[in-house]
């Protein structure tokens, strides 16, 4: 199939390029005489959301259209600034966020009704194109036009929530350069160049542009409201953490507690680290740490965009078109925890706890047990082992050795290139077709290619064990001389000959280094190696290619049919496409070919099984913390045909209707249809509305009975990070969905007869249907299991198959302090209800000698609900009400009521000023508050600082946010334009959200505070 596609696609483009060599020698005159008509074909252009040429004006549908103009008096938005602040956006990935997806760093896309990416469409000049907005430099755009309006039976599948068309300038000759750099407090600052130099000649274009974008490093320590004490935010803090409590136990004997936990730390300590002392209410205290401090805000980023594009008339009824682009994001360092906690281990039994024991053989031991006074104990002869209650390897202490030398936490990497390639022809038939000759045709094929290569390092356990034991380090080969055992058993070479022992306890580490605090407990020379921590980790590269060949055909003309209004236009098209997803996971440790905690020794096997030894049956892998990912392999073909329509009824009553018929490989496939219409009531008033389905493609990933080990953050945990494994169900069908709008559109001349007044206001109706995703999320099911108001008792309830805890599940003795793993499924899940108004204002009149105008643009929803979600015949969730609440899930999922952007702009002569206001609404955090480590009012909290008193509140209600921008453009001659620009004027805070940073990064205010940004444009 691989070679298939790649054949399919040089065919499929060399086929699009003939007709440029075969018509470019005897088309001169025909150039000529087509050059009279460039601006009746510029006025005929083909609106986003319709496949019949007409003008935006005559539109019935909801397009808001950003000219490149518009973009630069507001200062030259980013992709993520852009994609982020529009009215109709939903929370919005790109911003450094480890827990919503560090391989989404510098990467945005488009989420239009809040309804997922996936469900928005982004088209290049009409044709598909890569989700990832970073492919394209903004010098090459000349418009942008967002469909507010689902748009699946022009586009295909994807377009339930609208349509983003980006749209390329024309015909651009001569050369021009663009500069900005951003001030940002804290940071190096952010700044992008760029340039597009084209070439013409009559009819014939062809231009280059090219841009770099950087952003520097700005650190959670540099913001006050994102590093705050425990009192403020206890969501960063973890009681999983290097310094732990430890079993003194005799093996040998049989004895598994010669006495109570042994802990490596007191409060003394614990606190002169920066932790917090949590004293003993079931098992043990505990030292809990930030871990937001070796966060960052911003990651280190470059991204690189490359654009060409090639137009040529080939005869007068013919023209040809191609374009290439490439993108790439690099951010070396998306900096995360020292180390992630244990969720499985190497040893002989399921759970995050006892994972891993240090023999009495350790050189390390002695001063662990001097410090805790254990080796006054009449029992710390027969001590063999101490046995860890729960790991966290590196937490107080850091990880400087996986930080690579830019910080102290473990960091993660991200490269993602997209490369796009598109080419057709567009015209007329002809002459030569008699009386259709004046039918329009466009063919096109469209290449896509979206390559990832993500590391994000995990501790091996195994290792570690070894590495306890004196095995550890890469130049270690020390020979096993039992293989009956688990491990290398040989005691005479533990730490010989190139083995090393690792030690575990707090003597190993001078400070934390994030926050420069001295450790009391540190003994100079007890420092494990840097050789040694290194060979603990496994980097976890995964590279992964998405391939793409989409091959559009579209027909139009007019009917020998008059109504009223005039005649009727038509349109009729197909597409096929051929998708092709390959994912390479070097590691063998990653790869599944581990699938157990110890390369050698073990196998998958259910915990009944008389052989069981650790190992089993989900394959959890050799990590501490994460899965393993077998790589796969995908590809999916679909095929379609539609038609559309437009009846002019009369001179002020347009209707327009489609229908579209698309199959997919493997039996799934989809009809949809879509009326819209416009009624131009009088010269200011008109109505307009539209009706149609839509439907949503399964993912290409999607594999029937597909288990996925993953990691998520749960709710009666404090949002702990823990295990969490999905299924993929059999006889997964398309998502649907049916949406209505309507609205109207005044315009006139405002106050006085040289103002003008634009008012228009849509309403919006979407309801999905079967969504494709989770059936439950893992966090609302632990929400459910640990329900204090429920009727079932722990060990009894419906979903207890569906969560795995340390040590098992014991009636009134088993808390959420034990969950270690929920299971869920992935398939045709819960409906989606959403709708709300979208408004859009604007005026513009005369001030002497200069022009003003004011807009606004806003999105208030009123409606926004999820359906009750049943997994096992048990309802997890009821009705989900989340307009106006976080929604939050591992990420928020916010969802404000209200989203308005509005400006005044004043122009005179070669100055421009503008004031834009941002607005975002506040939140209800549904969570409502938590006691102290987090636990959820009403269960039984495990751990409680005395010093503490819950519930926390704060962050229950989240701020609204209101901010304002000012930029001034200079046109200091024809070819120099200077720009200079403040944006958060007021320097506003985000609002506080009780999540990892204490923001929402994926919504609303940034991290960055006030910035102030200068910038040029020259062209020539």
């Amino acid at each position: 199939m691989r070679a298939g596609l790649k054949y399919a696609s040089m065919a499929a483009l060399a086929f699009a390029i003939q007709p440029t060599l075969a018509y470019a020698q005897d088309d001169v005159e025909r150039i000529q005489e087509q050059a009279e008509d460039e601006v009746f074909t510029q006025q005929q252009v083909v609106v986003t959301g319709s496949a019949i040429r007409g003008t935006p004006e005559d539109a019935a549908l909801p397009v808001n259209v950003y000219s490149a103009e518009d973009l630069q008096l507001q200062g030259s938005p980013t992709a993520l600034q852009f994609a982020r602040e529009l009215p109709q956006s939903g929370p919005t990935s790109g911003e450094a966020n480890y827990f919503g997806g560090a391989e989404l760093t510098g990467s945005p896309s488009f989420n239009l009704r809040g309804l997922g990416a996936d469900k928005t469409l982004t088209l290049l000049n009409g044709r598909r194109m890569s989700e990832n907005l970073s492919n394209i430099p903004g010098i090459a755009i000349g418009r942008t036009e967002v469909l507010k309006d689902g748009a699946a039976v022009i586009y295909g599948a994807d377009a339930v929530g609208g349509v983003v068309n980006f749209i390329t300038r024309e015909g651009f000759t001569g050369f021009e350069t663009t500069g900005n750099y951003m001030h940002v407090d804290g940071s190096d600052g952010e700044w992008d160049m760029g340039f597009i130099a084209g070439w013409g000649e009559g009819d014939t274009n062809f231009y280059i542009a090219a841009e770099w974008e950087h952003r520097s490093r700005l650190e959670t320590e540099d913001r006050d409201w994102a590093l705050v004490p425990y009192t403020e935010n206890p969501t960063p803090w973890s009681f999983l953490t290097n310094l732990t409590g430890y079993l003194p136990q005799n093996t040998s004997l049989g004895i598994g507690n010669l006495n109570s936990f042994l802990n490596d730390f007191t409060q003394t300590s614990c606190e002169a680290v920066g932790g917090i002392y949590a004293t003993d209410q079931t098992v043990t205290p505990v030292c809990l740490y930030n871990y937001a401090s070796y966060y960052n805000l911003v990651e280190d980023q470059d991204i690189y965009r490359v654009y060409s594009q090639f137009d040529t008339v080939i005869n007068e009824n013919m023209n040809f078109h191609a374009d290439f682009s490439y993108g790439q994001v690099d951010v070396p360092h998306v900096f995360g925890s020292p180390s992630l906690p244990t969720t499985q281990g190497p040893a002989t039994t399921v759970g995050a706890t006892f994972q891993y024991f240090v023999p009495s053989t350790n050189p390390y031991v002695a001063e662990f047990a001097a410090r805790t006074g254990w080796d006054q104990s009449a029992l710390y002869g027969l001590t063999n082992r101490y046995s860890a209650f729960l790991v966290r390897p590196f937490a107080h202490n850091g990880n400087p050795v996986m930080g690579r030398g830019e910080g102290f936490g473990s960091a993660a990497s991200v490269s993602n290139q997209v490369w796009r390639m598109s080419a057709g022809i567009d015209g007329t038939l002809g002459d030569f077709f008699g009386r259709f000759s004046d039918i329009g045709y466009d063919v096109a094929v469209t290449y896509n290619s979206a390559r990832s290569t993500n590391t994000n390092p995990d501790y091996l356990g195994y290792r570690l064990q070894e590495a306890l034991n004196g095995f550890g380090g890469p130049n270690c080969a020390a020979a096993d001389l039992d293989s009956s055992q688990l491990g290398t058993q040989n005691p005479a070479e533990a730490g010989q000959n190139g083995c090393l022992w690792y030690n575990p306890f707090a003597s190993a580490f001078a400070e934390q280094p994030e926050l420069g605090l001295a450790n009391p407990n540190y003994v100079p020379g007890a420092e494990n190696p840097d050789e040694l921590v290194a060979w603990l980790f496994d980097e976890r590269r995964d590279e992964s290619t998405t391939e793409s060949v989409t091959f559009d055909a579209v027909f139009d003309g007019v009917l020998p049919v008059e109504l009223p209004g005039g005649t009727i236009g038509w349109a009729v098209g197909a597409q096929g496409r051929m998708v092709e997803f390959r994912e390479f996971v070097p590691s063998e440790l990653y790869n599944g070919a581990t699938p157990c905690a110890w390369p050698v020794g073990q196998r998958p096997l259910p915990d009944t099984h008389p052989d069981f030894n650790g190992c089993t049956a989900n394959e959890p892998g050799p990590y501490g913390f994460f899965g393993t990912n077998t790589p796969d392999y995908f590809d999916q073909q679909s095929y379609s045909f539609f038609a559309e329509t437009n009846l002019p009824l009369t001179d002020d009553i347009n209707v327009q209707a489609a229908v579209r018929r698309e199959e997919f490989s493997g039996g799934l496939g989809a009809t949809v249809y879509k009326v819209s219409g416009k009624w131009q009531l009088t010269d200011e008033l008109a109505i307009r509305g539209s009706y149609g389905t839509n439907f949503q493609a399964p993912p290409i990933s999607l594999a029937p009975g597909n288990i996925a080990n993953l990691v998520r953050s749960y709710d009666v945990v404090n949002g702990a990070w823990l295990a969490a494994t999905t299924v993929t169900l059999a006889g997964v069908e398309p998502e649907e969905a049916e949406s209505w709008n309507i609205g109207a559109i005044w315009q006139s001349d405002g106050f006085a007869s040289d103002h003008d007044l634009t008012i228009i206001v849509d309403y919006f109706d979407i309801h999905t249907m079967g969504e494709i995703g989770e059936i439950a999320p893992h966090n609302f099911i632990a929400n459910a299991v640990f329900d204090p108001n429920d009727q079932y008792d722990l060990c009894s309830h419906p979903l207890i198959n569906r969560v795995e805890f340390n040590g098992g599940c014991v009636q009134g003795t088993t808390t959420a302090a034990d969950l270690n793993r929920v299971t869920t499924d992935f398939g045709n899940g819960s409906d989606q209800f959403t709708s709300g108004f979208d408004y859009q204002i604007n005026y513009s009149f005369p001030i002497g000698a200069a022009d003003a105008s004011f807009g606004l643009t806003g999105t208030s929803i009123t409606e926004l609900m999820t359906s009750a979600r049943v997994l096992d015949g048990f309802e997890v969730t009821p009705d989900d009400d989340r307009l106006g609440f976080l929604n939050f899930s591992s990420v928020g999922f916010s969802a404000p009521k209200h989203r308005i952007n509005a400006f005044f702009n004043y122009n005179r002569g070669d100055h421009n000023a503008r004031l834009t206001a941002r607005y975002v609404s506040g939140l209800t955090d549904e969570r409502g508050g938590v006691d102290p480590v987090g636990i959820i009012p009403g269960s039984a909290p495990p751990f409680t600082p005395d010093e503490f008193v819950g519930p926390f509140t704060r962050g229950n209600e989240i701020d609204s946010t209101l901010t304002f921008d000012f930029t001034y453009v200079y046109d200091l001659n024809d070819n120099l334009r200077l720009t200079g620009s403040m944006q958060n004027i007021l320097d506003e805070d985000p609002p506080f959200v009780r999540a990892e940073f204490g923001y929402d990064p994926r919504m609303g205010v940034n991290a960055l505070g006030r910035t102030i940004e200068v910038g040029f444009k020259y062209t020539y």
